[in-house]
């Protein structure tokens, strides 16, 4: 059987959560949820009516370190996020992971926006480098990412997002904390990249190894208007692994107002989102399979089926719901 296929029979057999008694989601014409377009554009509502939040389910982000973020977000900050560059004395200069960790699980409380998993917990696990890289950005080595991965697969973290690019493996060690960490059960979600190539970027080619394959899913940008993006990298030989989702114009640091950002690595707050909301809905489902019915309930663009560009879609939760 396929992958695919696979998908599509647990899509069919898979019991959906039943709606939970005066449950409470975010008001649709509420200026909060209004500036997260994003988690109207994938269809969130359906898992928001059945009660679903993403509560009870762990997410690490691997970044440059939170700093000043918005208050909303901190709220589902866990006190077990960490550097893993002992004795660090630089504060954090980049604010990516802020960038990354709004849109993914900002907290539902009536001000600033509301993240796709909004009562998720977040590990944030400090990784840069000092200094940065080209132009300051952040920038990482592999040993410290390798280090970062193992913390998470310590803490058991059932989702670990990934929101970065490289141009070339990530070497030996990294790969086998890689594969420490989905051996253990957690799923990965990886930026696909944003310089328009035809196959994304490391380490999102990961998801066609043999050692990782079902475990790792693969975020393209998708616009506000639902098409893949001009700058996100397709889908290329990672098709059967590779979602888009909202990757351009998002609003995000809403701290006063908000930034408005694009990059792949937004992308991967929208699908780690989704999962964390599947994985509250069906807490026993595997996370190998819950990537399975995310990829086969995607909306599909482009040509017919899987295809090099679109992959195996654009995120649609509601789908994944039933809906």
């Amino acid at each position: 059987m396929t992958a695919r296929g696979l998908g599509l029979v647990l899509a069919a057999t898979m019991a959906f959560a039943p709606a939970v008694a005066g449950a409470k989601g975010p008001r649709v014409n509420s200026d909060e949820y209004r500036k997260s377009w994003g988690v109207e554009a994938i269809g969130a509502r359906a898992a928001y009516d059945a009660g679903l939040s993403g509560k009870g389910v762990t997410v690490a982000l691997v970044d440059c370190g939170l700093s000043q973020a918005q208050r909303e977000l901190m709220r589902n900050v866990s006190r077990r996020s960490r550097d893993v560059v002992e004795g660090r004395t630089m504060p954090v200069i980049d604010r990516h992971a802020s960038y990354v960790a709004g849109p993914l699980a900002s907290a539902l409380d009536g001000r600033g926006m509301v993240g796709v998993a909004y009562n998720a917990t977040v590990i944030e696990i400090r990784a840069d480098v000092d200094g940065g890289g080209e132009g300051g950005a952040c920038a990482f080595k592999p040993s410290d990412l390798a280090r970062a991965l193992d913390y998470a697969a310590e803490q058991k973290a059932r989702i670990v997002v990934l929101p970065l690019q490289h141009g070339k493996p990530l070497g030996a060690r990294f790969e086998a904390s890689l594969q420490r960490l989905v051996d253990g059960g957690a799923v990965v979600v990886i930026a696909a990249g944003n310089r328009n190539g035809p196959d994304p970027s490391w380490p999102a080619r990961y998801a066609i190894d043999p050692r990782y394959q079902g475990a790792i899913v693969v975020a393209g940008a998708s616009s506000y208007y639902g098409m893949i993006t001009s700058w996100s990298n397709r889908a290329g030989q990672v098709k059967t692994w590779f979602v888009a989702a909202p990757g351009e114009w998002v609003l995000t640091d809403c701290t006063g107002k908000c930034k408005l950002v694009s990059g792949t690595s937004f992308s991967t707050s929208y699908v780690a989102g989704a999962l964390a909301l599947m994985m509250e809905a069906w807490p026993q489902t595997s996370g190998r399979d819950l990537i399975q019915r995310l990829l086969a309930t995607a909306r599909d663009e482009g040509p017919a089926g899987v295809d090099e560009v679109y992959g195996r879609g654009v995120l649609e939760v509601a789908r994944a719901f039933g809906g």
